[in-house]
């Protein structure tokens, strides 16, 4: 099980914690039409686009991928293809499906934080609170939506789309080339990211933590405003306790270990009793 923290269950008790959402969290959705087929990880994602579009350079982008230097496989793999072809690999890779929300979605949804962000560009997250029609209770924004301060502030449930989202696949984050675009044309949403990491408490879900936008909004808001109150990453157990300090350190973050034996599925049960623990606490303070 998960050794959840008072203060973390407060927290979110509270709604003042927020949790991000990594690509580990939808590898245990299905497609409606066909249980075999799940959404991709990273890693099959680049691969399947490889071999889509016949890049001759498969060796070199094979030892990217291995390195795990994604962001200059998807840049090797991309270059030079056209927009409505990229457009329809990720309409087929991730819309097509019709994938089903899981237990692990539903567990989170049960959590009931204000903010959710999503580096996933699937929508099942959404389609498990019922967020994709207005009125519902939730907002969903991407990085480029001018309105996200104002959502932030709202008394809606937020969704934040941070790499943006396969209902725009014209504007997904995915390389080198669009890390640079989005930090150029959108700062005012790293504003609001920076601001929320600061002043909030963040559990991560599914995350490898490789990821370059969550390495450097956490770098920077560690280093310009410290803080004894620490962010959380949930992750299989096994990493080497050098990698973990140092994350630990950089990040500010507690690393929160469990089994990951039986297809992840102590995960699930310690999202199931963090619900528990959450409703104790709100039942606690009514």
């Amino acid at each position: 099980m998960i050794d959840w923290p008072e203060s973390l269950v407060q927290e979110l008790a509270a709604k003042r914690a927020i949790i991000f959402i990594g690509a580990g969290i939808s590898s245990g959705s299905v497609s409606r039409n066909n249980p075999e087929v799940r959404p991709p990880t990273w890693n099959k994602l680049l691969e399947s686009a490889g071999e889509r579009f016949k890049r001759a350079d498969g060796e070199f982008i094979k030892k990217l991928l291995d390195s795990d230097k994604l962001l200059d496989a998807a840049e090797v793999i991309f270059h030079g293809v056209p927009p409505a072809d990229k457009r329809n690999f990720f309409v087929g890779q991730f819309a097509t499906p019709d994938f089903l929300s899981s237990k692990c979605h539903a567990a989170i949804q049960g959590i009931n934080p204000k903010i959710v962000i999503t580096t996933n560009y699937d929508q099942i997250y959404e389609k498990q609170c019922d967020a994709l029609l207005a009125g519902r209770g939730y907002s969903v924004k991407k990085f480029n939506d001018a309105d996200l301060l104002d959502c932030v502030r709202s008394s809606d449930n937020l969704i934040i789309k941070a790499h943006g989202c396969i209902s725009s696949p014209g504007n997904l984050i995915l390389n080198r080339s669009d890390y640079y675009s989005l930090k150029k044309q959108n700062a005012g949403f790293y504003s609001v990211l920076d601001g929320l990491l600061t002043v909030s408490t963040v559990l991560f879900l599914g995350c490898s933590m490789s990821d370059p936008d969550i390495q450097l909004v956490l770098e920077n808001t560690n280093i310009s405003a410290p803080s004894a109150h620490t962010h959380y990453a949930v992750m299989p157990e096994g990493g080497h306790a050098a990698l973990k300090s140092a994350m630990e350190s950089a990040y500010n973050i507690k690393i929160l270990e469990y089994n990951s034996e039986d297809n992840h599925s102590r995960l699930l049960e310690g999202l199931e009793e963090l619900k528990i623990l959450v409703d104790s606490e709100r039942a606690l303070a009514v």
